[in-house]
């Protein structure tokens, strides 16, 4: 490998220094030949001293031609001990692209579904502990209602039953929905959606999905439900 650093370094020299008087013989030639074409015109020379200096430039040329390839092709030889930087060079780079990529994901917050930003948890430039929720998303195309009912009422209400929501704030307005979920254990009423005299009572959790396409519920709204039984009201 020392021996190629040496020679290509020489024999660049000597390329462009056979390139240098190639240039300096075809100017020559060239010349040569103008002023022999002028002579034989005005018939001072004959035809074969015309065609002899034509001869000697067009080798001229075709030496300078080979001499230019010879040097181009040197200049852009590519040596083992180059190709190895190159390709380190390379390496490098793509560390640092990686490492920028990975910077600038570190920006942003990758949701795990799509969604609408319903509660920001943080303020800019508080300091939180990994793991930390920032926001709230919600998913709106589809919302909840949780209703609660007796349990006499219990053996009436069927998994997939079809329900009807209405809400104050769209009181002419109905949305689809379908009971997904009964609760197996009974609990006490919660407090925020029956009266003081109710709350004794025992009652059955049932889970009913909306249709909201539209965008129209909003997540904390009250709503009433109507199952085929009777209406039930929630909060």
């Amino acid at each position: 490998e020392l021996l190629l650093k040496g020679a290509r370094s020489e024999d660049l020299r000597q390329a462009e220094e056979g390139l240098k008087q190639a240039r300096v013989n075809l100017d020559l030639a060239k010349s040569e030949y103008q002023r022999v074409q002028n002579l034989y015109e005005n018939d001072n020379v004959s035809k074969k001293q015309r065609d002899d200096a034509e001869a000697r430039y067009q080798v001229a040329l075709a030496q300078y031609n080979s001499a230019q390839a010879v040097y181009k092709k040197i200049q852009n030889l590519a040596r083992p001990e180059e190709i190895r930087t190159a390709e380190a060079r390379l390496k490098q780079a793509e560390v640092a692209v990686d490492l920028g990529r990975k910077a600038i994901s570190d920006c942003y917050l990758m949701a795990p579904i799509s969604g609408v930003v319903t509660n920001k948890l943080v303020e800019r430039g508080e300091l939180v502990a990994p793991g930390y929720p920032l926001v709230m998303i919600s998913r709106l195309d589809k919302v909840y209602l949780m209703i609660y009912i007796t349990e006499v009422e219990l053996g009436k209400v069927r998994l997939g039953q079809d329900a009807m929501v209405k809400m104050d704030a769209e009181p002419k307005k109905s949305f689809k929905g379908k009971v997904v979920y009964i609760s197996p254990i009974a609990e006490f009423t919660p407090k925020n959606i029956q009266t003081k005299e109710e709350r004794v009572k025992l009652v059955f959790g049932v889970k009913i999905e909306v249709d909201n396409s539209e965008r129209v519920l909003k997540p904390g709204l009250p709503a009433d439900a109507s199952l085929r039984v009777q209406s039930l009201t929630s909060r």
